[in-house]
C-alpha cells in the first residue's frame, strides 16, 4: 500500500447497535482508502477495523479463503452476512403526514431567525424544508400541496395562491412575500379574532341571562294547547220575550286567547304570510347574501364595517339594521329567533340546537317582528254596526274558565296577545262587543 495517510474509520462491530448500519459503514471504509489500494491492502485493514471479540471479528475469522481471494469476492460474502436495507415505499398518507409534521408557527413569520451560515426569514426557512421534503418523495406535479395550504397559518395563506406548478414556485412565491404585507395581514387577524372574542361574549352572556329567567317545566300541562271555546251558561229562567229582538241570532266569537307559555317565536295570527313579508320588506334595507364562500366573506365584511361604525355592543333599530347571516330566513318569516331558521316542524329558541347567530342579530329579528305585528295590528276604520235595540235587564253570563291554561304568574308578551294589558276576564255587557249605552 502506498504511503498516503488513511482516516481511520470507527471499529465494526457487526451487530446493528447504536444506530450502526454495516452497508453504510463498508461504504465509508472504501471511501477511506486510497484508489491505488490493492485488494491485499483492504482485506488486511479491514481485519484490523473489526472491533475485538465483536461478531465481525469472529465472521472474519471463520471465513472461507475463497471469499477472502479478491475484494468482489469478499464484498458479496459481506452483503450475504449483512444485507443492504430495504427501501421503505411510503404511501401517500404517510407522506402526508411527515410533511404536516414541518409546522410553521405565527410568531416565526415575517422574522429574522438566526442561522448557522447567516440569517433567514422564518417562513421563508419552512418553506425551503417543505419544498426539499416533497421533492425528496418525487412529487414533481405539487401533489402534496393541499396539505401543505391547509397547514400554513392564515397570515401567510392569504398571500399565496391556490396552485403551483412546481415546488420551486411554492418556495419562490413565500419568499417574495414583503414584511409589510406580514404586518398589516398580521394587524387585521387581530382585529377579526378581537370581534369574534367579542360577540362570543355576547353571544354566552345572552345564553346564561336565558337559562336564569326560564320558567320552570309542566310536565302534567300540555304546551301550547288551545284553549277551548267559553260556552256561556244562562240561568234557566223564564225570560219575557224581547219586543225588538234582532230577527237573526248574532253568533258570538271566542274573546280570549289561549295562553302559551313562553313564546320564543311568534305563533299568534298576524295577517297571512305574504302580508307578513311585504311588511318586513321595508325593513330589509341591507343585502340579504347567500349561502356561499362569496356570500361568507361579504357577510364578515358587513359585521366588521357595522361593529366599526356602531361599536360591539350596540343594539341594532330601523335606523342601523343588523346583518342576516348567510343561509338564515329573511326577517318576518316567523323563524327561530336564536339560529334563524324556519323550520318543519317549527322550533322555539329555548329547544333550539342550532348553531346561534350573534345576539345583535337576534335582538333585530324580534324588533322586525315587534315592528311586523304592530303594523299588521293596527285598527282600521270600522264598518257600519246596528244600533243597540234593546237591553235587557238579565243576569249577567257565567263562564266556565277552564283551569290549567293560564299559568300563574306570567309575563305578557304584548308582540304575541290581542290585548295591551296581562290576561284578565272581559265580561260582556250590553251587545256583542260590550259597548255601553
Amino acid at each position: 500500500m502506498s504511503s498516503t495517510t488513511i482516516t481511520p474509520q470507527p471499529s465494526f462491530y457487526g451487530d446493528y447497535e447504536k444506530g450502526e448500519e454495516p452497508t453504510n459503514w463498508l461504504r465509508k471504509y472504501e471511501l477511506s482508502l486510497p484508489t491505488t489500494a490493492t485488494d491485499t491492502d483492504k482485506l488486511t485493514r479491514f481485519e484490523l477495523q473489526c472491533a475485538a471479540a465483536s461478531p465481525a471479528e469472529d465472521w472474519y475469522a471463520n471465513l472461507p479463503t475463497a471469499d477472502k481471494a479478491t475484494w468482489v469476492a469478499f464484498r458479496a460474502a459481506f452483503r450475504t452476512r449483512w444485507p443492504q436495507p430495504t427501501q421503505v415505499a411510503l404511501m401517500v398518507a404517510q407522506k402526508k403526514e411527515r410533511i404536516k409534521a414541518i409546522v410553521l408557527k405565527e410568531e416565526e413569520i415575517g422574522v429574522m431567525i438566526e442561522e448557522d451560515r447567516g440569517r433567514e426569514w422564518g417562513h421563508v426557512r419552512w418553506a425551503k424544508k417543505v419544498a426539499r421534503m416533497a421533492q425528496g418523495f418525487n412529487d414533481t406535479q405539487c401533489r402534496l400541496l393541499d396539505v401543505v395550504l391547509d397547514n400554513t397559518p392564515e397570515i401567510l395563506r392569504d398571500l399565496l395562491v391556490d396552485n403551483y406548478t412546481s415546488w420551486t414556485d411554492f418556495e419562490a412565491d413565500v419568499t417574495k412575500v414583503s414584511a409589510s404585507q406580514l404586518h398589516r395581514a398580521k394587524q387585521r387577524l387581530v382585529t377579526d379574532r378581537k370581534l369574534r372574542e367579542d360577540m362570543d361574549k355576547l353571544q354566552t352572556q345572552t345564553a346564561n341571562d336565558h337559562k336564569a329567567t326560564q320558567p320552570p317545566s309542566q310536565p302534567n300541562q300540555a304546551p301550547y294547547s288551545q284553549a277551548p271555546l267559553l260556552t256561556p251558561q244562562v240561568p234557566q229562567t223564564p225570560q219575557a220575550a224581547h219586543l225588538f229582538a234582532p230577527a237573526a241570532p248574532v253568533s258570538r266569537g271566542n274573546l280570549f286567547y289561549g295562553y302559551r307559555g313562553y313564546p320564543q317565536t311568534p305563533t299568534r295570527r298576524g295577517g297571512s304570510p305574504a302580508d307578513r313579508m311585504r311588511t318586513a320588506a321595508q325593513f330589509a334595507t341591507i343585502p340579504h347574501h347567500p349561502n356561499s364562500e362569496a356570500g361568507k366573506q361579504a357577510y364578515t365584511q358587513q359585521l366588521q364595517d357595522w361593529h366599526a361604525q356602531h361599536g360591539t355592543d350596540a343594539i341594532p333599530n330601523s335606523q342601523r339594521p343588523y346583518p342576516l347571516k348567510p343561509g338564515t330566513s329573511p326577517i318576518g318569516s316567523r323563524k327561530c329567533f336564536n339560529c334563524g331558521m324556519a323550520t318543519m316542524p317549527p322550533h322555539q329558541a329555548y329547544d333550539c340546537t342550532n348553531e346561534p347567530v350573534p345576539i345583535q342579530e337576534t335582538k333585530w329579528r324580534e324588533t322586525v317582528s315587534r315592528l311586523v305585528l304592530r303594523t299588521l295590528a293596527m285598527p282600521t276604520t270600522p264598518g257600519p254596526t246596528s244600533n243597540v235595540q234593546f237591553v235587557a235587564n238579565t243576569v249577567p253570563a257565567q263562564y266556565n274558565i277552564p283551569q290549567g291554561h293560564y299559568p300563574t304568574p306570567a309575563p305578557t308578551y304584548p308582540q304575541y296577545s290581542y290585548f295591551a294589558e296581562p290576561y284578565e276576564l272581559y265580561h260582556l255587557t250590553g251587545n256583542e262587543y260590550g259597548l255601553q249605552q
